[in-house]
């Protein structure tokens, strides 16, 4: 089995596997380059703490929060009803009983109805690696060219390859 990012690079190198090895290694290395690159600038221009995808994900939930019966447990626990089911949020710990808040580091709709009913601000619910300011950090570090191989230093043990 392959995960889509082995399969978007796989079709992006169908081409390029035909050259030479050294030739494939710089298309890789530009590649990358480019990837990094436009990735870096589109977190610069995201207008929320979230990445884009991961806040049209929390308005989503969001909107489902309307619709629960909320229960203060005590500062921190709350218990969450809709339809007859319940679950219970511990905002300190960040669970719910529905094992979503945990498994995804991520608030589920019933933590949402919670946090909202605190005035939490919801951001600080989501886990680092949804937020926008790791998307910059992740691509921040440029993909250098390695410039002309006559000016390239190479130890003498090396060069005698």
């Amino acid at each position: 089995m392959t995960t889509n990012a082995a399969e978007c690079i796989n079709s992006c190198l169908k081409f390029a596997r035909q050259l030479p090895m050294l030739t494939l290694a710089e298309f890789i290395r530009n590649m990358l380059q480019r990837w990094f690159h436009d990735r870096y600038r589109a977190a610069q221009t995201m207008r929320h703490q979230l990445t884009d995808a991961t806040h049209l994900v929390l308005l989503k939930r969001v909107e489902k929060c309307g619709f629960f019966t909320i229960n203060l447990v005590d500062w921190n626990i709350f218990s969450v009803k809709r339809y007859g089911k319940q679950w219970t949020v511990d905002l300190a710990w960040k669970t719910c009983t529905c094992n979503k808040f945990q498994m995804d580091h991520f608030p589920c709709s019933h933590a949402l109805a919670a946090a909202r009913e605190r005035n939490l601000d919801l951001t600080t619910l989501c886990s680092d690696y949804y937020k926008r300011q790791t998307l910059i950090d992740a691509y921040s570090v440029p993909i250098m060219p390695v410039g002309d191989p006559s000016t390239w230093v190479v130890s003498s043990d090396i060069a005698k390859g």
